[in-house]
């Protein structure tokens, strides 16, 4: 068999690898835009707080026995003739295949504003743009959106003594992915840090003098300003798949079906540029997650070498650092679920991570959200520690359909250098019980 997977991101090597180990007499090619083997964007903002070295990111040697051709652009996909048609340093050149897994990820999105041509003005997305950014980069600094990587750039600058306002066009943080409770303890952290968090603050245009960046202008108005780093959004690179004939779903990503099968049998996709199902909700997704990319890619290529795994949805958990807190979820929010008309019940707890003669012990708050038998639909947690830990069990718990009556009841290991006896997801769990009467 002859495989070709286009992309090398999380899902793309994860794919590569998987279809060597499963099917060992193959032939995989790979072609990557990119100039790099491997490099590792989600550590990204951790070299603008200068905890890690760019070239710390980036991998040269290849892993495998696949065929890795860099500095490649895929340009079509033959789907009749099952080619791939691409161009590298000026010449074209195609690869036949028996299956192809497209793994081609996001590409940023950026306002419409003018200026972001100003010298100052950069963006966290690749290698290459933060070495610009860092090249560029001033005391005032503001940071548009309030996404994930949003919050982790501000963080991250704020530690280095900069000046940093962060701004959010609507009214809270990470809009749709975090409820007020757990927002606001996000919100609160980046300002006892020294950020400035504007929300409600809309970027209307970038002004600058000499071609430098000075001013960044918003509803709210103006803020002085040496940089600005861009930061809000991106979407389905699924240009290949369109121009080729491929099946694009409601969200603008391509279609695939329960096994990443795409509309055309002989080709997959994963990761980034795959509109999969939600677990929780059945409605059609994107993920956005490296995480989630790995497990999409693992079963595509498993599929394309003749399997038959079945993919049960997306439930997209994620972790991020603010300041010396951790912050995640996974599931849907309480806001996603009024959007959808989805009943829910939700409870707040917030308690001591640690027993209370411990030293250093500090809060730690779980949002829960399940339907009105009690069922996780999802949840969100913030503390200092195990935030990861507590993440992973609710996203196991909701895979297994776990209620809230069933975690009360559980045992957690215990030691109180760790935690408390009690951990704080069994005592929301009780407490929602109690609330709603689901013991009855």
């Amino acid at each position: 068999m002859e495989y070709v997977v286009i992309g090398h991101g999380t899902a793309g090597q994860t794919a590569s690898a998987v279809l060597k180990k499963v099917d060992p007499d193959s032939r995989v090619y790979v072609i990557e835009k990119g100039r790099y083997v491997s490099n590792h964007p989600c550590s990204l903002p951790m070299v603008l707080g200068g905890r890690l070295e760019l070239k710390a990111l980036e991998e040269s040697a290849l892993k495998g026995r696949v065929n890795l051709i860099l500095g490649a652009k895929a340009d079509y996909i033959d789907l009749e003739r099952k080619v791939v048609r691409y161009e590298k340093d000026g010449s074209k050149d195609e690869l036949p295949y028996d299956r192809l897994v497209l793994a081609t990820g996001l590409k940023p999105t950026f306002p419409r504003v003018e200026g972001l041509d100003l010298e100052g003005v950069g963006t966290v997305w690749d290698i290459e743009s933060v070495a610009k950014l860092l090249k560029i980069l001033g005391n005032k600094v503001v940071v548009v959106g309030g996404s994930a990587t949003g919050i982790e750039v501000a963080s991250e600058l704020s530690k280095t003594g900069r000046e940093v306002v962060l701004i959010e066009a609507l009214e809270q943080l990470m809009p749709g992915k975090l409820d007020l409770p757990i927002s606001s303890l996000v919100a609160r952290e980046l300002t006892e840090m020294g950020v400035k968090v504007m929300l409600k603050t809309r970027l209307e245009g970038l002004e600058g003098e000499g071609g430098k960046l000075r001013r960044v202008k918003t509803n709210s108005g103006t803020i002085e300003a040496d940089t600005a780093v861009i930061v809000t959004g991106a979407k389905p690179n699924s240009d290949l798949a369109l121009k080729s004939g491929l099946k694009i779903g409601e969200t603008g990503a391509v279609w695939v079906d329960d096994y990443m099968f795409t509309s055309d049998p002989n080709v997959l996709a994963a990761g980034d540029v795959a509109e999969v199902r939600d677990f929780v909700t059945g409605e059609r997704v994107t993920t956005g997650l490296a995480s989630t990319a790995l497990v999409q890619g693992r079963i595509a290529a498993e599929n394309a070498a003749g399997m038959r795994v079945k993919y049960r949805g997306a439930l997209s958990p994620y972790i991020v650092p603010v300041g010396d807190y951790w912050f995640g979820g996974v599931g849907i929010s309480a806001s996603k679920a009024d959007s959808l008309g989805i009943e829910y019940l939700s409870f707040r707890f917030a308690g001591s991570d640690l027993p209370k003669y411990m030293p250093g012990r500090d809060r730690s708050v779980i949002w829960l959200i399940t339907d009105t038998e009690g069922r996780i639909l999802g949840a969100q947690v913030f503390g200092r520690r195990d935030v990861r830990g507590r993440i992973l069990f609710i996203t196991a718990a909701i895979y297994a359909g776990f209620k809230v009556q069933d975690i009360r009841v559980m045992e957690f290991a215990y030691q109180p250098e760790l935690c408390d006896v009690l951990d704080p997801v069994v005592v929301a769990s009780e407490g929602m019980s109690r609330k709603y009467r689901l013991l009855l």
